[in-house]
């Protein structure tokens, strides 16, 4: 599949990238690149009350009680996020799941600003029976200063989890 060239109004509900609600998951070779991602709204109205669900980031691993999950070779590039972003993503994987989550590649992101809501964390997160491997962010830039690092955009790698990478060109 490739996405190219595409605006997104990132309102109330949801993920703009969001990794299905179905029970079995097959994605391989997508292509994504050109993406402007303007007003996310999930905590607009809200202040001091905000709340992220974790449906409730750019990109993330929706529903729960899953089988099976085979996702490898994705690229996402030029993506550009207007405002604050309070969860880029939120990929956690359900304790019973079976398969694996390799080689995806986020190049040439760009958030505009800095989060307000520093009690909000990144998650990646595999299970005992299923791996996530072979992450790169290359050139992730927030607030327009470069990410080399999980902790500088506050990433939290758990359990099942290895060779996520963050570089700076």
């Amino acid at each position: 599949m490739v996405v190219r060239r595409c605006v997104v109004w990132q309102a109330q509900n949801g993920a703009v990238f969001q990794f299905g609600w179905w029970l079995r998951r097959g994605v391989q070779k997508v292509r994504i690149s050109d993406v402007d991602v303007i007003h996310i709204d999930w905590c607009t109205f809200k202040n001091s009350k905000c709340h992220l669900s974790t449906n409730k980031a750019v990109i993330d691993l929706g529903g729960t009680k899953m089988k099976f999950i085979q996702v490898s070779d994705i690229v996402m590039s030029n993506i550009r996020i207007e405002g604050s972003c309070p969860r880029l993503v939120y990929f956690k994987l359900e304790p019973s799941l079976t398969g694996s989550v390799t080689k995806m590649h986020f190049k040439n992101w760009s958030i505009e600003s800095k989060t307000t809501h520093d009690n909000y964390h990144n998650e990646i997160q595999g299970a005992n029976k299923a791996s996530v491997s072979d992450w790169t962010f290359t050139n992730l830039k927030i607030g327009g200063q470069c990410i080399s690092s999980p902790r500088q955009a506050n990433f939290r790698l758990g359990s099942h989890t290895n060779n996520i990478k963050f570089t700076c060109p």
